[in-house]
Formats: C-alpha cells, sequence, structure tokens
C-alpha cells in the first residue's frame, strides 16, 4: 500500500504570483550578469568602432586644408587623442593638428624619443594591411614617456589604433588614436549603484503587479468553483458572471449554457417518470384488477378475461423494449443489417397491422403511393420507424380520426409523409419532439397504443441510415412528419 502523501496542487493566483515574481527576478539577474561579464567586452567594441571609424575619416581628409579642425571635431565626437607623423625618407615629421588631444594624460599625447616606436607601428600597421589596433596596457611605455610623468598615469589599459595613408606628395602618413578603457570601472560603480536602486524597486513592482494579477485571473475562477459544486448538488438556479478576460467569460458562458441543459434535462427527465408511471400504472391495474376478480369470483375466469391480461402484458413488454431500443440506439451498441428491401411493401404491411383499430374504433389510415420502390435499409428498424409515426399520428389525429400515409418519388428520392389532422404543435415546441424525454401531452391522454417514447426511436433509427428527416405542424393545422431514402437502382 503506498502511504506516501499526495502533493497538494498551487492555487492559480500562487502560480501566477510565483511565475511573475520569477520572471522579474529573472531578469534582473540578467541584467546583473551582463553587466558583471559582458559590459567589459561590449565597452570594447563600441570603442573600437568609433576608432576605426574615427581613423578612416580622419584617413579620408588627410589632404584637407583644414584638417586641424576635423582631426578636433573626431577627437571630441568619439573622446580620442590623435597625432598624425610624416614619414619623410629617414625622418619622422609630426603634423600638428590643435585640439586633437581629449585626454590629457594619454599615452600617445606624451610620448618622447619615440621614433623606434613610431617606426614599429608603421612596420605592423602595413604588414596588417594598412590598418591595426591593439589594447595595452599604459605601462608599457613607460621608456617613451616624459621623465617627469606620475606613476599613476602609466596604470590602466588603452586602445590604440594606427594607419597608413599616403600624402599628395607621396609620403606616408601614420594616424595614431588612442582611447582609455580605464573610466568603465567607475562607470560600472554608478551602474551598479543604480542597477540596485532599480533592483529594489522592480522587486516592489513585480510584487504588486503579480499579486493584483493573480487576483483579478482567480477570483472570478474561484466563484465559478463554489458556484460549480452548487451545480453538481443540483442547483440550477445558480448564474455564472460572465466578467473578466475573454476565457474567462467563454468559461462563463459556457457553464452557464450547461446549467440551462441540466435544468432541461431534469425537468424532462421528472417528465418523463410521469409519463412512464402512467404508462405503467394503467396496464398494471388492469392485470391486477382482472386476476383478483378471476381469483375471488367463480365463472370469471373466462377467455375474455385472460385476453385482457395478455394484451396490458404486451402493453408493459412493449413499453420495457422501446426504453432499450432508446439506449441501444442512442449508445451505440444497436447492429444494423442494411439489405435492399421494398419500401412500398414495409408500409403496406405496417397499415395491415392497423386494420382492427380501422374496424373498431373508426380510425381512417389512408394510403397514397404509384408505384413499388425500393431503398437499402434494415428492414425491421425501418418498420419501427414508419410504426411508431403511424401511432403517432393516431394518438394525435382530429375528430375525423383520419391518418394519410404518402409515399413521393422526386427524381432519385423518395419521401414518406405521415399526416394527421390534430391540434398541431407550437413552433418552440417542434425542436423538442425528438426528445426521448419530451411529450407534448403533459395531460397523458393515451390513444389506442404507444409508450411516449416513438419519436426518439424514429430519431436514432434514422440518424443511423443517415436519412433526412424533420416535421411541419402549425396550431390548428394537423402536422406532418417526413423522412427520406435514396432510391436503389435496379
Amino acid at each position: 500500500m503506498n502511504t506516501s502523501k499526495v502533493k497538494k496542487p498551487l492555487s492559480i493566483k500562487l502560480h501566477i504570483f510565483i511565475s511573475m515574481l520569477g520572471l522579474s527576478l529573472g531578469l534582473i539577474v540578467i541584467l546583473w550578469l551582463a553587466q558583471s561579464f559582458f559590459l567589459n567586452s561590449i565597452y570594447s567594441r563600441i570603442k573600437e568602432n568609433d576608432i576605426k571609424h574615427a581613423s578612416h575619416s580622419i584617413s579620408y581628409n588627410i589632404n584637407n586644408e583644414e584638417l586641424d579642425s576635423f582631426v578636433e571635431q573626431m577627437a571630441v565626437e568619439y573622446e580620442l587623442c590623435v597625432r598624425i607623423f610624416e614619414f619623410d625618407s629617414d625622418k619622422i615629421i609630426e603634423k600638428e593638428a590643435e585640439g586633437a588631444h581629449f585626454f590629457n594624460d594619454c599615452v600617445i599625447c606624451n610620448l618622447s624619443n619615440a621614433d623606434s616606436l613610431l617606426n614599429s607601428w608603421y612596420d605592423t600597421t602595413k604588414n596588417a594591411g594598412g590598418y591595426y589596433t591593439e589594447t595595452v596596457d599604459r605601462a608599457d611605455f613607460r621608456d617613451f614617456i616624459y621623465v617627469g610623468d606620475e606613476e599613476s598615469n602609466l596604470s590602466g589599459i588603452c586602445l590604440i589604433a594606427t594607419c597608413l595613408v599616403e600624402g599628395e606628395n607621396g609620403n606616408m602618413f601614420l594616424v595614431v588614436l588612442n582611447t582609455p578603457l580605464h573610466p568603465l570601472n567607475s562607470t560600472r560603480k554608478t551602474l551598479d549603484i543604480v542597477l540596485g536602486i532599480l533592483t529594489l524597486v522592480a522587486v516592489g513592482i513585480s510584487l504588486v503587479v503579480s499579486y493584483l494579477l493573480s487576483k483579478m485571473i482567480s477570483s472570478p475562477l474561484e466563484k465559478m468553483d463554489k458556484k460549480a459544486k452548487a451545480l453538481a448538488e443540483s442547483s440550477y438556479q445558480i448564474r455564472f458572471d460572465e466578467k473578466g478576460p475573454k476565457e474567462v467569460q467563454d468559461l462563463a458562458r459556457t457553464l452557464n449554457q450547461t446549467t440551462e441543459e441540466l435544468a432541461s434535462v431534469e425537468n424532462l427527465r421528472k417528465e418523463l417518470i410521469a409519463n412512464i408511471s402512467h404508462d405503467l400504472r394503467t396496464p398494471l391495474t388492469m392485470i391486477s384488477g382482472y386476476s383478483e376478480v378471476m381469483r375471488d369470483i367463480p365463472g370469471e375466469n373466462t377467455p375474455e378475461n385472460m385476453q385482457v391480461i395478455i394484451d396490458e402484458t404486451a402493453r408493459l413488454s412493449s413499453l420495457v423494449n422501446d426504453l432499450l431500443n432508446v439506449s441501444k440506439l442512442q449508445s451505440g451498441t444497436q447492429v444494423m443489417n442494411v439489405s435492399k428491401m421494398s419500401l412500398t411493401k414495409c408500409i403496406i404491411d405496417t397499415v395491415k397491422r392497423y386494420d382492427t383499430l380501422v374496424n373498431h374504433k373508426g380510425y381512417k389510415i389512408n394510403l397514397v403511393y404509384d408505384n413499388e420502390v425500393f431503398i437499402e435499409a434494415d428492414e425491421t428498424r425501418l418498420l419501427q420507424v414508419i410504426y411508431n409515426l403511424i401511432n403517432n399520428a393516431i394518438n394525435y389525429t382530429g375528430s375525423d380520426q383520419t391518418v394519410t400515409v404518402k409515399q413521393e418519388v422526386t427524381d432519385d428520392v423518395v419521401r414518406v409523409s405521415i399526416i394527421d389532422s390534430g391540434e398541431g404543435i407550437s413552433e418552440e415546441d417542434l425542436p423538442l419532439i425528438w426528445d426521448r424525454y419530451y411529450k407534448v401531452d403533459k395531460t397523458h391522454n393515451r390513444a389506442v397504443v404507444g409508450t411516449g417514447i416513438g419519436l426518439s426511436i424514429v430519431k436514432n433509427i434514422l440518424l443511423l441510415h443517415g436519412s433526412r428527416f424533420g416535421v411541419s405542424s402549425e396550431l390548428g393545422q394537423g402536422s406532418t412528419f417526413w423522412f427520406e431514402f435514396k432510391i436503389c437502382k435496379e
């Protein structure tokens, strides 16, 4: 035996709250990780793009008369230090550009006796195809910095780019650009403080928003749960509020429709019990009464009294069989034996079964048809259809006690119509008459035969055959029940 405890599932409110809070915290963690591990590389990549763009722009304008102002503009825009050296024979001449030093303590600003370094940059740049970048430690330039510079100025990382450009006179110019990367540390400290404050604010907002959102979504569902429990206890008067998000409204609308259907089914169930109780009571009363008479009164054990008992027993059997047939048909367990058959002969045979009723009770059944028609169907089940429709017409026909059975052929389709002259059916009742729980006659006014559920049997048998069927009726004008089959070719 498994004694392990089953975990109690979390409520939807707690699910939403945890999910929203987790999402917010996850985004904050991603921001912290990005700042901690990727900020340096992102910053370096940005500075590399800036220094490359500046070097290309300066190279393009190397012969411009206003080169000084252009270099100054590039230095300010991209926060760079720029120096340009002209290589003329064995001499290295600097091309002055005022305002080209954005940082006072950068490496290239304080170069002294650096011809060997410049020659090295020249060769490296030439071998690199005319453009070269390098991230270096400023301390590596100790031998090329003025002696008076402070040691602190030689700490940190910087980015150096060199570019070779040919001038108008054929001489080569080496453009050297430099930007320090050490200010990133102070920037990171600032970002840490700002991100810490934003984290606290974001967590607070996430808590509030998560709570409100989870409450907004879960509240209508909790109300629905309470009402659904009441619905399970057969309280069909409740209504679900169709408010909130679209999905909640759709669910409420569906539950309201379900409630209406359940209430309708419950009413119909009660009607069915009343109908069946009435149908059972009469034959049982007759059987019990005649049996007691035959037992207690000498000479009453006659064939006539025995026939009454037999007839009422057959009526009970017919009621039980009809109920079983409806259950089998609707459950899909009924097996259909389809074969070619004469529809016309089936109708004629059914009408003949009513000869005794016609002769003794004054009913008239008119049969109208032209030619014999063959179809593919289950003959036994189709006989039930015709029998139940005629029986229904007899039960509800008018004072003239006339029923008409008509067979009509149109192209390759045959329609069978059963017409009565009764009071008719109201428009609101028409969609319900096929239901096994429904009965138009609420007074249990029985005719000679019938159990009250014949139309449900008709509906299910015709559905199994894939046949079209229906009813047309007007109050005071009688009713016409019909069904159609495709004619079987010879």
